[in-house]
């Protein structure tokens, strides 16, 4: 599920993608607005899945970009229930829709989103018509544009018929996980110097390097702690150039599962990403006026390199929830790291068919954080977990394929001893599949 910090950043930097819609309010009490709530929905759960943004228009004075617009007082509320009531009058098989709301950063406007699962087994259909919105027993898909219409060519139903197809074998998987513990994941490689490590060690004193002339006391300097991501696709020849490496980023950035996923892609010129000898890089703490988001979360450093090196530091999503240095969600860290090895595993099957990858995390500031969930009935059930640990390291190493096929089997053993710095507390397997499960339902 999208924090409320991934949804402000849809509205902070509109864009319309094939797996993100940006509607005017609708009048769900009226069957037009249903019907064309509906169709949306239905074209975006037939691409796999991601978010409709209720409350934005183009401003054609302002050469036709979206903006945020004000809710009309003579609109009934938005409730999950008549959301969804709404979508499954038109949609079937019938799919339940998560509804979320944020305020815009500039016009302090609420902001309603449907956020809509993939991992459909069978191609959603519309049930009925409306005349000059929906037509009945249509399958809807996202085409460039972005626009929902009907598949036409064998390339546009491939599409979706593969991502039923891949929904279908996932399930069996899990099933075959039910039965059997554990799975083929190579062994972690011995703690002893290597490349990445020596890469952990130059990312960070560039980082160092970066922050140096910034005040003491500015939070871009990540205070209250971060976590690290690193990466080594083995085995695989190195990228011909710079342009070839973000061509292969950018192509592996195309499935996005969170509103802000690892290796972020920015065009803007001051966040892009910059040739540094043979790496990209990209640092967000820069210090910028017109800067809108400058949280630790948000904050990025990250470095690749042609030979298939990544290195990302981040702050912490719950320092921006709860009084900063003293908060772990207890969910975050499996959607992040999740997501993460997700994304390196398409990247690396960019570099070769299946080669091996080596993972490297660390965690500091975690020194009196406590467990908690965003979700209050989970939260009840979570006594204090306190870390009285400040950092914990973790690494492991598998195959591209593995991380598809097995991705609980690989992400539960890694953080279980992130976990346990918080007294002890038991990282279930279960836990880890569930959030997986819907962390992969999400598509940005």
């Amino acid at each position: 599920m999208p924090t409320v910090q991934d949804l402000q950043l849809l509205l902070q930097f509109p864009s319309e993608k094939l797996s993100i819609e940006y509607k005017s309010w609708l009048d769900i009490a009226d069957n037009a607005g249903r019907a064309n709530l509906a169709k949306a929905a239905i074209a975006i759960a037939n691409e796999g899945g991601g978010v409709i943004v209720l409350g934005m228009r183009e401003n054609r004075a302002n050469g036709g970009a979206l903006g945020s617009q004000s809710r009309p007082a003579e609109l009934a509320p938005y409730s999950q229930d008549n959301i969804n009531a709404a979508i499954e009058r038109f949609a079937d098989p019938a799919f339940h829709c998560a509804l979320m709301f944020a305020d815009h950063a500039v016009t302090g406007i609420r902001h309603a989103f449907v956020i809509v699962p993939g991992g459909m087994t069978v191609p959603v259909m519309s049930t009925r018509g409306v005349d000059g919105v929906i037509r009945p027993q249509r399958c809807y898909v996202r085409k460039p544009g972005p626009r929902s219409e009907e598949p036409f060519t064998a390339e546009e139903w491939r599409g979706v018929l593969e991502r039923c197809l891949q929904a279908r074998r996932e399930s069996m998987l899990d099933a075959i996980r039910v039965i059997v513990q554990g799975h083929g994941t190579l062994p972690a490689a011995p703690v002893a110097q290597d490349r990445l490590s020596n890469y952990i060690l130059a990312s960070r004193a560039r980082w160092s390097e970066l922050i140096r002339d910034l005040p003491e006391d500015d939070l871009a300097r990540m205070p209250f702690g971060h976590y690290e991501l690193a990466f080594e696709i083995r085995d695989a020849p190195v990228a011909p150039s710079l342009n070839e490496l973000l061509r292969r980023m950018q192509d592996a950035s195309r499935i996005k599962h969170t509103g802000w996923g690892p290796f972020v892609l920015l065009t803007r010129a001051d966040m892009a990403p910059r040739p540094i000898a043979d790496h990209l890089e990209v640092w967000l703490g820069e210090p910028v006026p017109e800067r809108l988001l400058r949280t630790a979360a948000h904050w990025d450093f990250w470095r690749a390199s042609t030979g298939g090196m990544l290195f990302l530091q981040r702050g912490y999503d719950e320092d921006e929830n709860v009084e900063p240095g003293t908060g772990m969600e207890f969910t975050i860290p499996i959607w992040r790291v999740g997501e993460a090895l997700l994304y390196v595993s398409r990247l690396g099957r960019l570099f070769a068919p299946d080669p091996r990858i080596l993972v490297k995390c660390r965690y500091t500031g975690l020194a009196g954080r406590r467990l908690y969930a965003h979700d209050p009935a989970r939260n009840f059930f979570i006594r204090e977990y306190v870390s009285t640990d400040n950092d914990v390291e973790l690494q492991t190493i598998t195959i591209a394929s593995e991380i598809d096929d097995n991705l609980p089997e690989i992400v539960h053993p890694l953080l279980v001893p992130l976990y346990e710095r918080f007294a002890l507390f038991e990282l279930s397997k279960d836990l880890v599949r569930h959030e997986l499960d819907r962390l992969r339902q999400n598509r940005f």
